[in-house]
């Protein structure tokens, strides 16, 4: 049985005290009730809250020294400032100290039910994504790669299974799959981990430069060789190569790669010495070999040879429940370095994450989390902080019966107006016809400001 939200309700005129009690149990939450600051504190204590509701101006501690306290000893409680109209500049300076939001008096019925509402969201948010932050710790997390799929968990059992050997392992894979970062926990796990980790992207340079980044050269090998260049597999002995991209690797030096893994010797270019190299050869590519070996564009000895295990990435469509992990990951990456710190989402904006197909997989995905980070103004990632392109592919299709609430239509219509006028709150305030102060009031509202 799911706990019922506790609120505490601190007020020292005794009649605005039983008012605020009454609209807020009328909610279903528990209410717990204190006349002033000490008493609060008090109750906290035996009965930690949710959210307290404190009035500002109060004798003996007033309302901002109550949230001090609170915030130093139940830093998870949500504290909400009531206030006279007089006093709304006070309020300001409480939610700059940390307050959640605040309420004027008198008091607006719906308004005091929303507040109370979005704190116990934004409290379940926050919540949600600490235990997101504590499963990244878990079994589920190899290094850096994330997923608790079930084909992310056989990719893990592969992974422990060949690491210890030196068996040439074979990863495919679409783009953005993690296929380096696969690589790396094999070597990372492997009795060859004290050893060199080196990258060779076959896709990138031309087969003339791509030889001599392999093998190295001799002086005067070529032009421009003014000295002896040791190659990128021979940096690589005693521990692991990792070539990207295979499949675009030339014929010619397919065939020399083929020697390394029969000989485990090299030739520089413009060498006549063979040299022995211990390393292990590890290779990805994002297209299917097999299919190359039977169209006549991949040698099939080679292939034979690089194909002695295959590890088969899924693409992020295929793990969709992975997302939650992974976003939480990357908001642990680039949401520490931003103030104010991003540090959760809000459920849309997961719905939307979640409901994409994600061509350019878990790559993409960072790339729009590491964005949404640095356009957010708030500590919760929402819907309009994503590329338009998501939200249009996440929009209910034409004939679709789906209705949204009022609150919502509002917030994104403030948003996409904000947008238009690039965050300048005087030109959006007058687009709207509404005053200044009551844009920013909204906006606080909807977690949008601070």
């Amino acid at each position: 049985m799911l706990r019922q939200s506790r609120i505490l309700v601190v007020d020292d005129d005794a009649e605005t005290l039983e008012i605020l009690r009454e609209i807020v149990a009328k909610e279903g939450y528990c209410v717990d009730t204190a006349g002033d600051a000490q008493g609060a504190l008090t109750e906290a204590a035996a009965r930690p809250p949710d959210v307290v509701i404190t009035d500002l101006n109060m004798p003996g501690m007033d309302g901002l020294g109550l949230l001090d306290e609170l915030r130093r000893r139940l830093p998870d409680t949500l504290v909400i400032l009531a206030t006279a109209y007089g006093s709304l500049r006070t309020a300001v300076d409480g939610i700059k100290a940390g307050a959640f939001d605040y309420l004027s008096k008198p008091f607006i019925v719906d308004e005091i039910r929303l507040v109370v509402k979005r704190a116990l969201e934004h409290k379940t948010i926050v919540a949600e994504n600490r235990t997101l932050r504590e499963q990244l710790k878990d079994r589920y997390r190899f290094d850096n790669i994330v997923g608790s799929s079930p084909g992310m968990v056989a990719v893990y059992r592969l992974i422990a299974r060949v690491a210890q050997s030196d068996t040439t392992v074979l990863i495919q894979g679409e783009s953005g799959t993690g296929k380096e970062l696969v690589a790396r926990a094999i070597h990372a796990n492997s009795p060859r981990s004290s050893g060199p980790f080196v990258v060779v992207d076959g896709g990138t340079l031309a087969e003339g430069l791509l030889e001599s980044e392999l093998f190295g050269h001799e002086r005067g090998a070529f032009t421009g060789a003014i000295a002896t260049k040791k190659g990128l597999l021979e940096r690589a002995h005693l521990g692991t190569c990792f070539i990207d991209e295979v499949a675009d690797v030339s014929p010619a030096l397919q065939s020399k790669l083929l020697r390394v893994l029969q000989e485990r010797e090299i030739r520089r270019v413009g060498g006549n010495e063979p040299m022995v190299v211990d390393v292990r050869l590890i290779a990805a590519s994002n297209r299917d070999l097999k299919s190359l070996v039977d169209a006549g564009k991949f040698r099939e000895d080679l292939f034979y040879r690089l194909n002695v295990v295959t590890i088969a990435l899924p693409p992020l469509r295929e793990r969709s429940e992975d997302i939650p992990m992974l976003v939480q990951c990357f908001l642990q990456k680039y949401g520490q370095g931003k103030t104010p710190h991003v540090k959760g989402i809000a459920p849309e904006a997961m719905a939307i994450l979640t409901g994409y197909s994600w061509p350019g997989n878990v790559r993409e995905l960072e790339h729009v989390i590491e964005r949404a980070v640095v356009l957010s103004p708030h500590s919760i990632i929402f819907p309009q902080d994503l590329p338009q392109s998501l939200r249009s592919a996440h929009a209910p299709s034409e004939g679709q019966n789906e209705w949204t609430t009022l609150e919502s239509l509002e917030r994104d219509y403030i948003l996409r107006a904000l947008e238009a006028h690039q965050q300048d709150l005087g030109k959006t305030a007058e687009v709207l016809g509404i005053h200044r102060k009551t844009l920013q009031r909204k906006l606080r509202r909807y977690g949008l400001a601070s």
